[in-house]
């Protein structure tokens, strides 16, 4: 190329390096620059290279629901100390997305998309969940999942294929035969549907907030018929259910489920006798994985 002389043109292979050194919000504005470029902004491997170079400069993601259950999606960085008394927070809007509430479920981020299970989107399509991309404001509406009235769905990333998968409960404490356990729906595989899964054994019913750490998922059930604390482990690659008992959560409604450096942890709050409020922690070793969760005795009153 001689001196002075510009391009006509950014190769395309140039294009995702570029883009993922820019802030997700104006991620979200070059997406409608191209089809070209939203194909690209679509795409997993960029969302992947995004996330890497986004986590050396992390952010807090936002989830706000307004009283006619209309959702807004908001990031903002993550404050270097926040406990200074001047602290101003800045944060970037992404999406909105309209519809009704039609549980308590509560939506979930799983690298770098955002999980909501039964929203009402209209009447034609009525109570589905919805997968969100908030960097290029998109989302797409699963398939109904016939299940159980206390039942729900899970959104899980397998790191090792690269793959969404979620799993949705549909009679998991039923096992005549004719019915699924659970079902699964792997994520950006062409034409969404559910297949059947029944190698989890039988529980009541779930009890908390799913949390996937490295291709695994986990969420707090009931034994069935009884009144204890279960955790099932659901590996998203192979597919197969695992249970452990956790008879460390005395509450399983006030536990909340967290990654802590790479493990499953679980804060847990309690009432001594005195009346006073305890934050307790427990934690999922690789040495104790058949016998349940150990808790570290991190109590704060």
């Amino acid at each position: 190329m001689n001196r002075g002389e510009s391009p006509d043109y950014i190769p395309i292979d140039l294009i995702p390096e570029i883009l993922s050194r820019l802030p997700a919000k104006s991620v979200g504005r070059f997406r409608c620059v191209s089809k070209l470029w939203s194909s690209i902004l679509s795409r997993q491997d960029f969302i992947q290279l995004f996330l890497t170079r986004s986590s050396a400069r992390p952010r807090l993601l936002l989830v706000l629901q307004r009283a006619n259950d209309e959702l807004l999606f908001f990031s903002s960085p993550q404050p270097q100390n926040p406990y200074e008394k001047s602290l101003v927070v800045t944060a970037d809007f992404h999406m909105k997305l309209r519809g009704h509430r039609s549980g308590y479920d509560m939506c979930s981020y799983v690298s770098g998309l955002i999980y909501v299970p039964d929203y009402w989107i209209s009447k034609s399509k009525g109570v589905m969940s919805v997968i969100c991309n908030p960097i290029t404001g998109h989302y797409v509406s699963l398939p109904r999942l016939v299940s159980y009235r206390h039942s729900t769905s899970f959104l899980g990333f397998d790191p090792i294929d690269k793959k969404f998968k979620v799993v949705g409960e549909a009679y998991p404490s039923f096992d005549d035969g004719d019915r699924d356990k659970h079902k699964i729906l792997t994520f950006g595989t062409g034409k969404l549907r559910w297949r059947g899964n029944n190698h989890c054994p039988l529980y009541s019913s779930f009890s908390s907030q799913e949390i996937c750490i490295n291709g695994v998922l986990y969420y707090l059930a009931n034994k069935t018929n009884e009144l204890s604390d279960l955790l099932v482990c659901f590996d998203i690659k192979s597919e197969k259910f695992k249970l452990i008992d956790a008879e460390c959560f005395r509450d399983q409604n006030a536990t909340r489920l967290i990654n802590y450096k790479g493990k499953l942890g679980g804060i847990d709050l309690t009432y001594d006798d005195a009346d006073a409020i305890v934050l307790s922690m427990s934690v999922l070793d690789r040495g104790c994985r058949e016998k349940g969760m150990v808790e570290i005795c991190l109590h704060f009153a």
